[in-house]
């Protein structure tokens, strides 16, 4: 049976305290936010769990809470199953797969989505009710959410990713099976967070709450849950970090493969950019040079209000290396495979730098 999950009005509504009882896991409480990031913020993250798990000697799927948003939502689905990072890169990278939920599941990354560029959207607003509320209360909204009620309805599919998952998940345990998973979507009328996996959201299965979660105003058609329409998560936050706040962590691990790194991997807030490096070219890369600017404050203020409740954060986004290997389209799929190698290389000496010092 699939068990109904919660929506969120606003940052701070909402959130679920810690499962109540004695605690019998021994060490910290971890908690792990997987951000946006398209096909190539996937293939990174893939290449930093696989850092964390080795230099860590901890399983990132073992978390006591594991958000993920858009790209990360596939993810943290992935992982929340049983799967590990090591046979995430493996599925990347098209080797067999011997062990695991992965057996036997094939999976096209280069093709699932559609491609590097979304087909022509369609004509008229996205979404004129989210456009009359953010008229009426512009102070409740990030400027994205804004910005996605003006963007025409996508007519890209999501469906290949409910697919994906619904070959690891049990129909049958749903949700009750990934104790662990929350999923962050906006709701498309409301632009409200939506955190399905929570107690009182809308009712969903894990496949549609995931399609959900990836549904790229423009790009994706939204998706239909419980009588609304649901896109990406990322159109209110990269990382939605902060809706772990209150929950009883110890230690919450952020990758955010739209940010930009800083460092240490840590509490601090100065970028890893140095004031010489070469400006973007294009009108392409200069707007993505932005968003990731945007990004990364809003992850440091989500981090910061982490570690006003009592929980140590660490930080993992993309290094210049890392930024190089990915270019401005994040849906390239001709990338892939160079930002995979070059995130287990990057992300590994960070951590690695850490646990040194």
């Amino acid at each position: 049976m699939v068990t109904h999950v919660s929506g969120i009005g606003d940052p701070q509504a909402g959130r679920t305290p810690a499962p109540s009882g004695e605690d019998v896991r021994k060490g910290p409480r971890r908690g792990l936010v997987l951000g946006a990031g398209g096909m190539l913020g996937a293939a990174w993250t893939v290449g930093a769990l696989c850092a964390v798990a080795e230099t860590t000697g901890w399983d990132p799927g073992t978390s006591e809470i594991i958000l993920g948003t858009s790209a990360g939502s596939v993810l943290g689905t992935l992982l929340a199953s049983g799967v590990d990072p090591g046979s995430l890169l493996d599925h990347q990278q098209g080797r067999p797969i011997a062990t695991g939920p992965l057996v036997g599941v094939d999976f096209d990354y280069d093709t699932a989505v559609g491609g590097a560029l979304p087909p022509r959207p369609r004509p008229g607003i996205g979404s004129p009710g989210l456009l009359r509320e953010t008229f009426r209360h512009p102070r409740d909204y990030p400027f994205l959410t804004m910005v996605s009620a003006f963007v025409p309805p996508g007519r890209g599919s999501v469906a290949p990713l409910g697919d994906l998952v619904r070959a690891l998940v049990d129909a049958e345990d749903g949700w009750s099976g990934l104790p662990a998973l929350r999923l962050v979507a906006v709701d498309y009328e409301t632009g409200r967070r939506v955190v399905f996996g929570d107690p009182e959201a809308p009712p969903a299965g894990v496949a549609e709450a995931v399609m959900a979660s990836c549904a790229i105003p423009g790009w994706f058609a939204p998706v239909p849950v419980d009588g609304h329409r649901f896109i990406d998560g990322g159109a209110w936050s990269a990382t939605n970090a902060d809706l772990l706040a209150g929950r009883g962590l110890d230690e919450v691990y952020v990758l955010a493969p739209m940010a930009v790194r800083i460092r240490p991997v840590g509490d601090t807030g100065r970028r890893e950019q140095p004031p010489g490096s070469p400006r973007p070219r294009g009108v392409l890369a200069h707007l993505v040079s932005r968003y990731r600017r945007a990004v990364t404050r809003q992850m440091l203020r989500e981090a910061g209000e982490l570690r006003a409740a009592g929980t140590k954060v660490r930080l993992l986004a993309p290094t210049l290396e890392d930024l190089a290997a990915m270019g401005p389209n994040m849906m390239d799929p001709a990338r892939r495979p160079e930002v995979l190698e070059t995130a287990l290389r990057t992300c590994g000496a960070a951590l690695s730098g850490i646990r040194a010092r």
